[in-house]
């Protein structure tokens, strides 16, 4: 995983802040300076980012903390993404914008869009497994976007339903709260549902000589990120959509022009290999199949290549911290809220 941009985890030091938490502590637990997180430009990996995500819940003692630290972001924290959909000349333009530059500010999520006569629906995909930060990333990111949405078109909201992929935690209240839309937990995606009418309407900051400006660096600053993405992330995002089984380590090198030999060789620069990627995109679709299907554990198995369903069972606790059977009824107990 590429590193990580640092500007929302300076919002989450501003929540601990405003919580009266003992920002000193966690800044110094997680071995981070103030200027080093005001730093635009300062980035760091996954793993500091998971810690210094979980040690702010563990500090303030709020599992929450992802909804409040969305609610906070101004659109100006959205940087010239943020900008080009403030200009933008329509809800539509602003949501395609988004789809297309959300790695810039982000390289964790990836953004689609599915359109039918009555509804646009965004669905919000996990570039990779989250883990521990899943929740509060993921209420971060969607509190956000739903006031984004809102303060670009606020007389005539499109926002009009949040279906979430995972359970409802125990602060389940407070997502219709804040998003001012119902909110559905347990779902097959996680997904944004707007009506289709109110996304063609002009906005009144709609500005596109600013719109067109913005957009230009947003690609400028897309370029650049995609010169810096480690095959790694390139081979985890080539193998995620693709059907199962998944391709071979020879198929795979072809997509990228390699030989085998040469595929190997650079993830192992990268401290990295095709099989370590092969488990992290099986863990992934196996957490989303046992969470949305009843077919069973042994089907499950036979899909990811695994020729004896134990193995299958050891993989996932190896991965996940409890049996396959476990985790399908930790997800049953969830939505059952």
């Amino acid at each position: 995983m590429q590193p990580l941009p640092i500007f929302y985890l300076n919002q989450v030091y501003q929540q601990l802040s405003l919580w009266e938490c003992n920002v000193n502590i966690w800044l110094r637990h997680n071995g981070i300076t103030l200027e080093q997180l005001q730093d635009p430009y300062y980035q760091v990996s996954f793993d500091d980012y998971q810690r210094l995500i979980n040690s702010a819940i563990n500090l303030s003692a709020r599992p929450d903390l992802g909804l409040h630290v969305g609610n906070r972001i101004s659109i100006n924290t959205h940087g010239m993404m943020g900008f080009a959909m403030l200009n933008s000349s329509t809800l539509k333009q602003a949501i395609d914008t988004l789809k297309q530059f959300i790695n810039t500010r982000t390289p964790l999520v990836r953004v689609n869009i599915h359109e039918t006569a009555d509804t646009m629906v965004i669905t919000f995909q996990e570039v990779q497994p989250l883990g521990v930060i899943q929740q509060p990333f993921m209420d971060a990111l969607l509190v956000t976007i739903a006031k984004l949405l809102q303060q670009l078109s606020p007389h005539s909201p499109a926002l009009c339903q949040i279906n979430l992929s995972f359970p409802a935690p125990t602060y389940w209240q407070q997502y219709s709260a804040l998003t001012k839309v119902p909110v559905h937990f347990n779902q097959a995606s996680t997904q944004f549902i707007l009506t289709q009418t109110l996304l063609t309407q002009r906005l009144e900051m709609a500005d596109p000589s600013s719109f067109m400006q913005a957009r230009q660096w947003c690609i400028n600053e897309l370029d650049l990120l995609n010169g810096q993405q480690s095959l790694s992330d390139k081979l985890y995002q080539y193998l995620l959509p693709s059907p199962m089984p998944l391709p071979s380590l020879s198929d795979t090198a072809a997509h990228f022009h390699m030989t085998p030999r040469t595929l190997h060789r650079h993830l192992a620069q990268q401290q990295s290999s095709y099989k370590t990627i092969v488990a992290s995109v099986n863990h992934h679709i196996a957490k989303h199949y046992l969470s949305q299907s009843q077919g069973s554990i042994k089907q499950l198995a036979y899909q990811l290549g695994y020729v004896d369903v134990t193995n299958f069972r050891r993989a996932f606790k190896r991965w996940q911290g409890m049996t396959p059977s476990e985790y399908r009824q930790q997800q049953k107990t969830g939505s059952e809220i």
